[in-house]
């Protein structure tokens, strides 16, 4: 379990302060909560022993003291440690969201998104529950267990003894249904992720659902999945009702034993009714940390699950640092490059690509050739297995994203849209733009007359990946997006593919007037318009070819 927590053990850094105050704050309260049995005992010494009814009012006045004290505490304990666990709570979110947007395409793509989304949901605030509560209630409630058992001997040895007897078989107990929790528990997250992943997909495809007629289908597996998720819920629910009921039997049982014991003590003048009453009141006070550490063992058997989870998508090697690209070149070079999908043949073999700055060039080529694939290898998404890429000289893959966005931009066939406005869309990576520029490029990408069009114009909200547009509009914001960037490479992967030959003649003129020192790689699965570029390429069987027409692989529409 160690093993398992320490690479969360670093987001404690920093927060030695308010760790301290929280534990403080908690030994000032069990110290409260240990003092009231005394009051107790000296009620009882004095009013039933010695019929002294004198310490009456200030016994009173120390229960009322320390009842407002407590409540006092109380809050402020509650607030530092709310505090604490959210900035916990946010920092590993924080950490898991960086390691999905910066994290090798090959590891993040075996994770469903909902899957993903399931571990910020319900692993994170499980891993940080037992940072803040399992680190500083184990410790507190094991240094309370340690002064309960020390006045419990000073009371009476004899019944302590039994009293540490009943805390250890319930503590053995509990541990006895690890394997039990940690399996329910993990089998319950894999029902979330199920469950979480199809209302991504579907959400996110509503157009495709309602155009495919699935409606009914996509209810029943809706159905289906709801049912699996609640029979491992209701299973969970059986194993942890046993594994907090069955240790609280032992302590119970304990307890009986020991007023068995005790009432035998008081029959033969072993001990006095005040000793006795206040050994009961600790007996049940040092049943509330034996609870809480039965609660945090079966609380740190369900965060194995979670810590596991949350780790698999963490796991990274330390990796190259970052390098500045070099001032003045704004070039992609790709040498020799192959790329092949784990346990797929090569779709890149050995190709070459040299873009340089003011340059058009267009490479074309069938669907599945490996157009994309090379998009995202001059990106940095992946990696060549043989060869090299280097964008102003530097490895993509290494290069401070802030240098690469200077560099490099992107519009594609499908423009990732948020569900906001036009103009927020528009002004996505780019958020301080000027209205003008917003307009500029708006009208660059003849999207300007389809927005006025729409019911708020540019402050018109458009629903989630833009479903309330057509293809073509969705890919004329993308263009505009990418224009108002301005990058030294326009990289324009499948992005006129919805619109019509002459609103895409019109679009590139406009572009080629408007950036003539800028770099231009359009990647196509079908040849139109070369006499536009300074090169075309051909890529056919891996390899990248230049010619000045298009083959009849290329040019057929797939």
């Amino acid at each position: 379990m160690l093993r398992a927590l320490a690479p969360f053990l670093g987001h404690l850094r920093g927060k030695e302060g308010r760790l301290a105050l929280l534990f403080g704050l908690g030994l000032v309260g069990s110290a409260i909560s240990l003092s009231t049995p005394l009051l107790g005992k000296v009620f009882i010494d004095a009013v039933a022993e010695r019929r002294d009814f004198s310490v009456v009012p200030w016994v009173a006045a120390g229960l009322a003291g320390l009842a407002m004290l407590d409540l006092v505490l109380g809050l402020g304990l509650r607030l530092v440690h709310a505090h604490l666990s959210a900035r916990i709570l946010v920092e590993i979110r924080q950490r898991l969201f960086d390691r999905c947007l910066t994290g090798p395409l090959e590891e993040l793509e075996r994770f469903r998104h909902g899957d993903l989304l399931s571990r910020f949901g319900g692993d994170v605030p499980q891993i940080q529950a037992v940072l803040v509560d399992g680190v500083l209630g184990g410790v507190r409630n094991v240094l309370f267990l340690a002064v309960a058992a020390g006045i419990l001997v000073r009371l009476q040895p004899g019944l302590a003894v039994w009293s540490f007897t009943g805390v250890a078989l319930a503590l053995a107990v509990a541990a006895a249904f690890r394997r039990p929790v940690e399996g329910m528990a993990r089998a319950i997250r894999h029902a979330m992720a199920d469950l979480s992943h199809f209302l991504s997909e579907r959400l996110g495809g509503l157009r495709a659902v309602r155009l495919h007629g699935t409606r009914q289908e996509e209810q029943d597996e809706f159905g289906r999945l709801n049912e699996a998720l609640v029979r491992r819920v209701l299973r969970f629910q059986g194993v942890d009702a046993a594994a907090a009921g069955v240790p609280g039997v032992v302590l119970t049982l304990s307890l009986a034993w020991i007023y068995l014991l005790g009432g035998r003590l008081l029959e033969s003048g072993a001990i006095g009714l005040g000793t006795f009453v206040a050994f009961v009141l600790y007996q049940g006070r040092l049943y509330g940390p034996a609870q809480g550490l039965l609660g945090l063992v079966r609380n740190l058997q369900e965060a194995r699950v979670s810590l596991a989870r949350v780790s698999e998508v963490l796991a990274e090697g330390a990796g190259p640092r970052p390098r500045a690209a070099r001032p003045g070149s704004a070039g992609v070079e790709v040498e020799g490059a192959w790329f092949a999908y784990p346990g797929k043949a090569p779709v890149l073999r050995g190709v070459d690509l040299r873009v340089a700055p003011g340059e058009k060039v267009a490479v074309f080529g069938e669907s599945g050739a490996g157009k994309s694939t090379l998009v995202q290898l001059l990106f940095g998404l992946r990696g060549p297995v043989r060869g090299r890429v280097r964008v102003a000289g530097v490895d993509p893959r290494h290069c401070p994203p802030e240098d690469l966005r200077r560099l490099l931009g992107y519009a594609g066939a499908e423009p990732f849209l948020l569900h906001a406005t036009v103009e927020e869309n528009l002004r996505y990576g780019n958020p301080h733009a000027s209205d003008e520029a917003v307009l500029t490029a708006a009208r660059l990408a003849q999207a300007h007359e389809f927005i006025l069009s729409l019911p708020e114009g540019y402050r018109t909200v458009i629903g989630g990946r833009g479903l309330a547009l057509s293809d073509g509009q969705r890919q004329r914001i993308g263009l505009a997006r990418l224009i108002l960037r301005a990058p030294r490479m326009f990289v324009l992967d499948e992005a006129f593919c919805a619109l019509d030959p002459a609103t895409e003649a019109r679009i590139v003129s406009g572009l080629w007037r408007s950036f003539p020192d800028r770099a231009f790689l359009v990647v196509a699965h079908r040849l139109s318009g070369a006499e536009r570029f300074d090169r075309t390429l051909v890529l056919e069987d891996g390899k990248l070819s230049e010619t000045g027409e298009a083959p009849c692989s290329a040019a057929r529409d797939p």
